[in-house]
C-alpha cells in the first residue's frame, strides 16, 4: 500500500509538471502558428515576405530572451528552490499571453502596436526560459531512477501544447472567415491560453520541493551561472551545441512547416488537411518522446543520440520530396518527422540533467537549453527564408537538417574524447 501511495504521488507530480508545460508551450507557440495573421495586423505596410520577416523577427525575440530567463530563474532555482521558481514562470507566461490578446492593431495605434507586441513577447521568452529547464531539473531530481521516462513525459506534454495550438488554428478557420480572424478572432487563442495558464499556476503551487535540492553556497562567487564557466565550461559548450542540434527538427519540421507549405510551396488547404495532419504528427512526436525517454533509461543515452544523428542524415530528403511532389504521402512524411523529433527531444534534455552538478543544475540547464534552443528556434525560420530566397531551392530545410546531424556527430565525438582524456 505504501508503494502504491508513493507511485500515485509520483504520478501526480509528473502530471502537474507536464500539464503546466503543455499550457505554457501552447501559449508560446500560438504566436508562430498565427504568424500570417499577425503579419497583416501588426506589419501591414509591407509586402508579404517582408511582413513575414517582421513577424518571425518578433517571434525570434521571444526565443532570444530565453537565455536571460534561464539566468534569472536558474539563479533563484539554484539558490532558493526549484518548485517556487518554475511555478512563478508559468504565471508570467499566462499574464503576458492574455495581454497579447488585448493589443490593438497597427491601424488603431500605429507603431505602438508592434512595440507592445514585442514587449509582451519578451516576457513570454523570459518565462519559458525558466519553465522548461525548471521542469527538467525538478522532475529529474524528484524521479532519479526513471528520469528518462519522466523527462520524456514532460516533452510529450510540451509538444502536445503545439497540437492544441494547431487544433485551435484549424478551429478558427472552420468557424470564422479569414476577414473575421484578422478583425478580432485571432485574439481568442491568447485569451484561452492565458486563462488556462493561470489555472495551471494554482495547481502547480501544490508541489513540494525536490528532496535532493542542494542550495548554491559557494563563497567565491554569488551567482550560480558564473560558477558554470568556472567549473564546467566544456560541459556547458557541449550541452549548448547538443540542444542546438536537438531543437532543429522541431523548428524546421513542425514550427516552420505551415509557413513553408503556404508561403513557399503555395499549397492549398493549409488550414484543413495539412494542419490537421500536422497536429496529428505532433501527437505522434509527443508519444515518440515518451518512448525514447523510456528507452534511454535502459541503454546508453549517447547511443540513442547516435541513432538520432543517423536518422537525421537519411530521412530529410524523402520528407521534403513528399511535401514538394507527393502530398498524397503526407502521412508518411509526418511519421518520419515525428520519429526525428522524438529521438531528439526524448533523450537530449535528460543528458543535460546528468552532466551538470546539483547546485548549479537549474542554471546550467537553463543556459544551455535556452541558448541552444533559442538560437535554433528563434533564428532558423529567418535563416531558412533567407536561404530559400537566395539559393532558390525548396530543399534548403532538408539540407539544413543533414548538416545539423553532421555537426552533432562531430561535437559528440570530441566531447567523448575530452571525457576519456580526463579519466
Amino acid at each position: 500500500m505504501a508503494n502504491m501511495a508513493k507511485n500515485n504521488t509520483h504520478f501526480q507530480v509528473l502530471i502537474l509538471c507536464s500539464l503546466g508545460g503543455l499550457l505554457e508551450f501552447f501559449d508560446f507557440m500560438i504566436f508562430a502558428l498565427f504568424s500570417n495573421e499577425l503579419a497583416q495586423i501588426f506589419f501591414p505596410n509591407q509586402n508579404k515576405i517582408n511582413a513575414l520577416f517582421a513577424t518571425f523577427s518578433t517571434f525570434a525575440i521571444g526565443y532570444l530572451a530565453r537565455p536571460m530567463g534561464g539566468i534569472i530563474f536558474g539563479h533563484f532555482g539554484d539558490k532558493y528552490g526549484r518548485k517556487r521558481t518554475f511555478t512563478t514562470s508559468i504565471l508570467i507566461m499566462a499574464m503576458s499571453t492574455f495581454l497579447i490578446g488585448f493589443v490593438p492593431s497597427y491601424q488603431s495605434i500605429g507603431i505602438a502596436a508592434p512595440i507592445l507586441l514585442i514587449f509582451l513577447r519578451l516576457l513570454q521568452g523570459l518565462s519559458i526560459g525558466g519553465e522548461i529547464p525548471g521542469a527538467i531539473t525538478y522532475i529529474s531530481e524528484y524521479l532519479p531512477q526513471k528520469k528518462g521516462l519522466a523527462v520524456g513525459m514532460i516533452f510529450c506534454f510540451l509538444l502536445s501544447g503545439i497540437s492544441l495550438g494547431l487544433l485551435m488554428q484549424v478551429g478558427l478557420h472552420v468557424f470564422y472567415t479569414q476577414e473575421t480572424i484578422i478583425d478580432w478572432a485571432w485574439r481568442l487563442p491568447f485569451f484561452i491560453g492565458g486563462v488556462f495558464g493561470c489555472m495551471a499556476y494554482f495547481l502547480r503551487k501544490k508541489l513540494l520541493e525536490t528532496p535532493n535540492f542542494s542550495p548554491f553556497m559557494l563563497q567565491e562567487t554569488r551567482f550560480p551561472f558564473i560558477a558554470i564557466f568556472k567549473t564546467q565550461k566544456r560541459t556547458f559548450i557541449f550541452t549548448v551545441l547538443l540542444m542546438s542540434c536537438s531543437g532543429m527538427p522541431l523548428t524546421i519540421l513542425f514550427i516552420f512547416l505551415p509557413t513553408y507549405l503556404s508561403s513557399i510551396l503555395e499549397k492549398t488547404n493549409l488550414y484543413s488537411a495539412p494542419s490537421m495532419m500536422n497536429a496529428i504528427s505532433i501527437v505522434l512526436a509527443s508519444l515518440s518522446c515518451l518512448l525514447v525517454g523510456w528507452i534511454s533509461d535502459k541503454m546508453n543515452r549517447f547511443y540513442v543520440l547516435a541513432i538520432f544523428a543517423a536518422a537525421s542524415l537519411l530521412l530529410p530528403i524523402p520528407i521534403y520530396m513528399i511535401y514538394i511532389d507527393n502530398t498524397q504521402l503526407f502521412p508518411l512524411a509526418i511519421l518520419m518527422s515525428s520519429l526525428l523529433v522524438g529521438l531528439a527531444l526524448g533523450n537530449s534534455p535528460v543528458i543535460l540533467s546528468e552532466l551538470f552538478n546539483t547546485n548549479i543544475r537549474y542554471s546550467g540547464i537553463g543556459l544551455a537549453y535556452n541558448i541552444g534552443i533559442g538560437i535554433v528556434g528563434g533564428l532558423t525560420p529567418l535563416l531558412l527564408l533567407s536561404a530559400i530566397s537566395t539559393f532558390n531551392s525548396v530543399l534548403i530545410p532538408a539540407y539544413t537538417l543533414m548538416i545539423n546531424a553532421l555537426v552533432l556527430l562531430v561535437v559528440t565525438f570530441f566531447y567523448h574524447f575530452y571525457q576519456k582524456k580526463q579519466k
